[in-house]
Order: C-alpha cells, then structure tokens, then sequence
C-alpha cells in the first residue's frame, strides 16, 4: 500500500505544471537556479513586479525595463536552500505572473514553502550575489512615489518537513524543525546511523538558535573568538562546524590528525559534545549516581557527561537499564536529545 502511495505521490508531481516546480518537490535540491526557484523562465512571464517593505506596509511598482533588467541579471544566479523561521521581514521583490506571486526578500531569500509548523524552506543567494540584491533596498528606500498597502507574499501549499517512520520521533522531529533546529539534509535518513560531521551540523544549529545569532560562525566572532579551517587532514571539503565546534572545545578528533567525519557517533561521544554545547551556555554541575546495568562500560573521559545528560533528561537509557555507551547513534535519536537540550537551556536563558 505504501508502494502504491509513493507510485500516485510521484504521478501528481509529473502532471504538475513545470512552471510550478522546476526542482525535486520531495527531495529539494542543495542549490539550484534562481529562475528555477522561482519557477519563472522568461521575463515576458512578469506581468508586474513591486518592491515592497515589510516594516513600512507600502510598495513601489518597477517600470517593464526595470522589471526585465532585474530578470535577467537575476535569473542564473545560484541560490541554496536554507530553513528559515521569519523570512518575512525588511524588503521585498514581488514578481508577479498570470496564475502565481513570487517574492525575494533580500537577507532571507525565495520562500518555496512550510517546514513544520512555524518555519520555512527557503533558497537564498550567497556572498556576492546577495550583496547584489541588496540594490533592491537602495531603490525602494529612494523612491519618493511609495505606495500603501502592500501585502507580504508566502508560499504555505507545501510542507516540505518529512518526518520519520518510527513514531515516538516524531514529535522532536516537528519540534526541532519548528525551532529551526533541523538540517533538511538530515530528514531522508532518519533510521540509519548519523555521522560526526552531521552531528557537528545539528550541534552547530544548536548553538546558533540559542544564542540568536544568524551563523556559528557570528557566534564565534561576537565571542572575540575565530576559527582555523582544516583542522584535520580528512576534513578537505567537509562542513566548517567540524572546525567552529573544535574552536569551541566541543569536539576533538581521533588522535592521529584525523577527525573521522563519515564515521559512525557513539552514545557516550554524543552524550560528551551535548554537554559540552550546553557548557556554552550553562554552568554544568551534576553529582548524579548513574544505575544503567552497564555503567562500568563507560569510558572515563564521557562518565561525567553521561552523568550530566541522564540527570537532566537528555539522555535516556536503551532497554534492559542499560546506556549502551559504545552503541552507534541514529539520527532521529540525535534530533530527539538536541530538541529536548535546546528546551533545557531555553527555560534556563528565558
């Protein structure tokens, strides 16, 4: 039946209009178009554009060149999908066609869609090209001919939170996706074994919402803090929370100047770098007498962390009264604990 299901999903999603969805509508790509993103592949499919300001409420309308201009400047840029919580804020172009209202918001990107309850999937420009669109808000803030009443355009058709099959996940999976805590690259791999460079990822999302900064790496810098890249000889390309985190004293790596980023995460190293993220934050304090069955399993660089996350309920033990310290862990194990140590340090820091 769910053969069956997946087959009708993917028929609908062929018979849509192409103009509707130029990208993999159940798997979002990395990056993509801007055109493809916003589903406009010719600047005669404009038949009117705006430039709006969320704050003031007013607009101002493009002239057919200035619409075609920014069309074509725009339309090959590269945009990546990013979740974003309050896209809808500061300036905003809206193109509108015939069937549909596409906008850009400049510092948030095209919202395609919902992720959860209260967040968004949006692509957004980067580096240069977002410095770019920032000529948006330079028109709109010199124009003398402001208009009243413009609306703010989203896109909710979509949800593109996918959640996994086990049930008692699913709950921390809405709620870390509603609290921007969730990396979509992580929703297709729920059951299978989360890697210490995604945990890094989750981590690193961790601390950025909770300390309200925009990046980890913000984070570091309001910190008078930096970071080295390639700290490790096997992290060539991999994701720079590996070296934000190693800055931050939350991971090392295995001794040799490896890191070992596609390997697997053990319970007891999961239960060390939570700890170590919530020290961020929180004086960290337990004197907690661990019961697991197993408790002589743990090693002795983890045993205070594994006191410190079962005492706070972060972490819970496996079946049998038993932590299983050396047990590899799963992803949606990994959303679950990082949603229960963001709800922790939240009631802390209100």
């Amino acid at each position: 039946m769910r053969n069956i299901l997946k087959l009708l999903i993917a028929v609908v999603f062929i018979m849509l209009p192409v103009s509707a969805y130029a990208y993999n509508v159940v798997d979002l790509p990395e990056e993509m178009t801007l055109a493809d993103a916003m589903g406009i592949f010719s600047g005669e499919e404009i038949t009117q554009a705006t430039i709006s300001n969320v704050e003031d409420g007013q607009y101002i309308e493009l002239t057919s060149d200035e619409i075609n201009d920014f069309y074509y400047a725009v339309c090959n840029m590269t945009v990546y999908r990013t979740t974003n919580p309050t896209p809808f804020r500061g300036t905003a172009i809206n193109l509108y066609t015939e069937t549909d209202v596409v906008s850009y918001y400049v510092g948030s990107g095209i919202q395609i869609g919902l992720y959860g309850t209260d967040n968004y999937i949006c692509y957004k420009a980067d580096g240069d090209d977002e410095v770019y669109l920032t000529y948006i808000d330079t028109m709109y803030k010199d124009s003398e001919n402001k208009l009243n009443g413009e609306e703010i355009h989203r896109s909710t058709s979509n949800d593109f939170l996918k959640f996994p099959e086990a049930q008692w996940a699913q709950s921390f999976v809405q709620e870390a996706a509603n609290n921007n805590l969730l990396p979509y690259r992580l929703t297709s791999k729920y059951s299978a074994n989360i890697s210490r460079e995604e945990f890094c990822i989750l981590i690193g999302q961790l601390i950025t919402v909770t300390s309200g900064h925009g990046s980890l790496e913000s984070y570091i810098r309001d910190r008078d803090g930096m970071y080295l890249l390639n700290n490790f000889s096997d992290c060539q390309g991999k994701d720079s929370s590996i070296d934000m985190l190693y800055s931050l004293g939350i991971v090392n790596g295995r001794g040799d100047g490896t890191f070992d980023p596609d390997g697997t995460l053990s319970r007891e190293e999961a239960a060390k770098m939570l700890m170590s993220a919530a020290e961020q934050f929180v004086y960290i304090n337990t004197d907690y007498q661990l019961s697991y069955a197993d408790r002589g399993d743990i090693s002795t660089w983890a045993y205070y962390a594994v006191q410190w996350v079962t005492d706070n309920g972060i972490m819970t033990g496996m079946d049998n009264n038993r932590f299983n310290p050396g047990s590899y862990y799963t992803v949606e194990q990994a959303v679950a604990t990082v949603s229960r140590l963001f709800n922790y340090l939240d009631a802390l820091l209100v």
